[in-house]
């Protein structure tokens, strides 16, 4: 390691595997976060510092509770102590640029990735981040692109206000990442079809008939056929699978969705019935 580069090391308030932020906050401009990358996706660690609260720390992150505890099984049934770590996924656009519009030292918290074996600094610059390869080597003081397993990359800064939801294609948890490919059949399905809207209230179908499947009862759509489904109150957005239809009687009157525990979770519902506007191809 170069002298320069031990240098630009040391500027920043590394902090790692040390509690995050503190009572009042989540996150300061004096944390150093380890941003790692698991099948494409981003993670930082997060160490709990005292009165931190897991809900605190979703809303921060821009989670629900359930889209966090998918990636932190350990945390179901235990409450995190003083300096435990919870993976939070992150999505590429929550990382701020080196030198990013407005910059205030005060407004980012530093994310370091240690590299691992086999990889590029090509490879981590273009796939993993996004961020051009010379900026990559001039804020790390590189001035080649050989590099070392273990070696710690300054990659950018991490908001200290937080993730918004407006950033967020879809969030953590892995089924936006179907609700979104469904959104995507529907778009092309819906060039030569009729949309029709609809709205009343949704009850579950219940995990153990659907599991962790995005999918609905629904009256009129096609059976198969992709529908979309809107949470008035947070304005999430879910597209799931028809697989069949509301039986008569069982239901309150006034349901037009019947959906798996899954697409209840994505739209933040908490309530066994409740208000929903419903969009579906004709």
């Amino acid at each position: 390691m170069t002298v320069r580069r031990l240098l630009l090391l040391l500027f920043l308030p590394i902090s790692l595997m040390a509690q995050t932020g503190n009572r009042d906050t989540y996150l300061t401009f004096r944390d150093t976060l380890e941003v790692q990358v698991n099948k494409s996706r981003l993670f930082v660690q997060h160490e709990m510092a005292a009165g931190q609260t897991l809900y605190g720390l979703a809303r921060f992150y821009g989670l629900e509770l359930d889209e966090m505890l998918y990636y932190n099984r350990q945390f179901n049934d235990l409450i995190p102590g003083i300096g435990d770590t919870v993976l939070i996924p992150i999505p590429k656009k929550a990382i701020l640029p080196y030198w990013y519009p407005g910059y205030k030292r005060w407004k980012g918290a530093p994310l370091i990735y240690h590299v691992r074996k086999g990889e590029t600094l090509y490879q981590i610059s273009r796939r993993h981040f996004g961020i051009p390869l010379d900026s990559l080597l001039h804020y790390n003081q590189l001035k080649e692109t050989a590099i070392a397993p273990g070696t710690p990359l300054f990659v950018g800064w991490l908001g200290t206000k937080g993730i918004a939801d407006s950033i967020r294609v879809f969030s953590g948890h892995p089924l936006w990442e179907e609700s979104y490919r469904l959104r995507t059949q529907y778009l092309r399905m819906r060039k030569n079809a009729k949309e029709a809207e609809e709205q009343g209230f949704g009850s579950r179908i219940g995990s153990d008939v659907t599991g962790e499947d995005l999918v609905v009862l629904h009256q009129s759509a096609g059976i198969n056929d992709v529908i979309a489904m809107k949470n008035p109150l947070n304005n999430r957005i879910v597209f799931a699978r028809v697989i069949g239809r509301i039986p008569a009687g069982t239901y309150p009157p006034g349901t037009v969705v019947v959906a798996s525990d899954a697409v209840v979770r994505l739209l933040a519902v908490k309530d066994q019935r409740f208000f929903v506007r419903v969009k579906y191809l004709e």
